[in-house]
């Protein structure tokens, strides 16, 4: 018995030892106490994303007869189809299973149709959707590596109608000739619902197939030729999408925000030269000048490495603005234009310059307050569209920097070239000097000529800004302001 003591005192004392002798080890290290450990909830789907989509859309529409009497008589009921193509951007929050997120998009189209039409003037018609946009809500079910999801909302469409006949005809006191060609136009609002599902390629990308049906309602355009003579037609729209596409996910991976890691050992000091290297450069661009005010937001990605390593480059653009132009007899005609690109192609990347090479799609849609068939840019387009652009120092002192764009949509084109010197005592790395600028569309052609100011870093943004002359080919001469922002991820 007493032995059986002696043995068991004895393995208590080496316990204690064991714990004593450990407690001294660790003695240099800082104690922290932390809450038990907790698994992190991966929420892949949580942050904000950028992309493109491209598909087909389907619509029907009902004429319906309210001029000279409402009496609602049918005067035609195309079924129209054609693409659709454009950029989403949206903030998803996840929540074990639970996703709901906000989304916008906005699609450029060719849905459009012609058909006979009316009883009378053996007329006519075209109805063309140039493009789409909706602000929806989503709910969705992530189910592993895929996103299950429904969505519903706002919608909003540009249309267009024309109609000319080809014999005279009258109808209400207003006349129809052969060849007078009637136009109107309007943006139609109404609500969306539809669905589908996304699949994470990676943290960062993602591809997805939805269907989206819309409902415009009933609402009354009214047609004109430009003569003074107009009537109003009662249309019901109809819409259904389906479109494929990608996203890129800011934030690829979120943990719970009760999470705890649980250490009795420091953790190493963070090492800079293991952060991650920026993949992104995000810009925007201001741009005025006489009669004109444009802006576009876009980004560069890195899709190999990073922006410092030569490799695969994905752009997407989109930009709006408005303008006025002088017509034939007086007076201004007023346009909006929407436009967007997503190009991919290679970068090459030295020491002291970058070079990019890209190709891909551009879309754009141009709204006048004025028909005129005549104006070879109006309505939608699609084309092909290529980008060159060079940065290069040859000393540290100096920049030469250029760039030229150039699609097959409405012949639209943009060059840009500049000088730069860096006076400041210190080489900031800011530059000074002159620039020249050429763009245009197969409406007008401007020139400009001016100086700049480039690398003018404020926080982690960097400005470029540039002032100078312009003459267009339209609208005359004057001045110009033109403002770059830009920043690395």
């Amino acid at each position: 018995m007493r032995q059986r003591q002696i043995r068991r005192a004895a393995a208590f004392l080496f316990v204690a030892l064991a714990g004593l002798t450990t407690s001294a080890k660790a003695a240099d290290l800082p104690f922290v106490v932390k809450a038990p450990a907790v698994a992190p909830i991966i929420a892949p789907w949580t942050g904000f994303y950028l992309g493109g989509n491209v598909g087909a859309g389907f619509a029907n529409e009902r004429l319906l007869d309210i001029f000279p009497t409402p009496d609602l008589a049918l005067d035609g009921s195309p079924n129209t189809a054609g693409w659709v193509g454009g950029l989403q951007l949206g903030y998803n929050y996840q929540y074990r299973w639970l996703v709901v997120g906000v989304e916008g998009t906005w699609d450029w189209a060719g849905v459009n149709s012609s058909f006979g039409c009316f009883s009378f003037g053996n007329q006519r018609c075209t109805f063309n959707s140039e493009w789409f946009a909706t602000l929806v809500g989503k709910f969705g079910v992530a189910v592993g590596s895929a996103l299950f999801y429904a969505d519903g909302g706002a919608a909003w469409t540009r249309d267009t109608f024309t109609d000319v006949a080809t014999t005279a005809a009258s109808r209400g006191g207003v006349p129809s000739l052969p060849g007078d060609l009637f136009e109107g136009g309007q943006i139609r609002s109404g609500w969306t619902v539809g669905g589908g599902v996304e699949y994470l390629l990676s943290p960062n990308w993602s591809v997805f197939a939805e269907y989206s049906y819309m409902n415009f309602g009933e609402r009354a355009l009214t047609l004109s030729d430009g003569l003074g003579n107009a009537f109003p037609e009662d249309v019901k729209q109809t819409v259904q999408l389906v479109r494929v596409g990608f996203d890129y996910r800011f934030v690829g991976v979120a943990a719970s925000a009760g999470a705890t890691r649980m250490s009795f050992v420091p953790e190493p000091a963070s090492d800079k030269d293991d952060e991650p290297e920026n993949t992104i450069r995000a810009f925007s661009i201001l741009d005025v000048a006489k009669y004109q005010v444009d802006g576009d937001v876009g980004g560069i990605f890195a899709l190999s490495k990073d922006l410092d390593t030569s490799g695969p480059r994905l752009w997407i653009e989109g930009g709006a603005g408005g303008y006025k132009f002088p017509v034939t007899g007086g007076g201004l005609v007023s346009g909006v234009y929407t436009a967007g690109s997503i190009l991919g192609g290679y970068a090459f990347e030295g020491k002291n310059y970058e070079v990019n090479l890209l190709a891909g799609v551009y879309a754009e849609n141009d709204m006048l307050s004025s028909y005129d068939p005549n104006d070879p840019v109006k309505g939608t387009a699609v084309g092909f569209k290529v980008r060159a652009d060079e940065f290069y120092k040859p000393t540290p002192r100096t920049l030469i920097a250029s760039e030229a764009e150039y699609s097959t949509a409405f012949q639209t084109y943009w060059t840009q070239a500049k000088w730069g010197y860096d006076p400041t005592k210190d080489n900031k790395g800011i530059f000074v000097g002159p620039e020249v600028m050429a763009f245009g569309n197969a409406r007008f052609d401007q020139l400009r000529i001016g100086g700049h100011i480039s690398e003018l870093q404020f926080l982690k943004l960097t400005f470029d800004i540039s002032a100078g002359y312009a003459h267009d080919s339209q609208v005359g001469s004057g001045a110009y302001t033109h403002i770059e922002v830009s920043r690395e991820f």
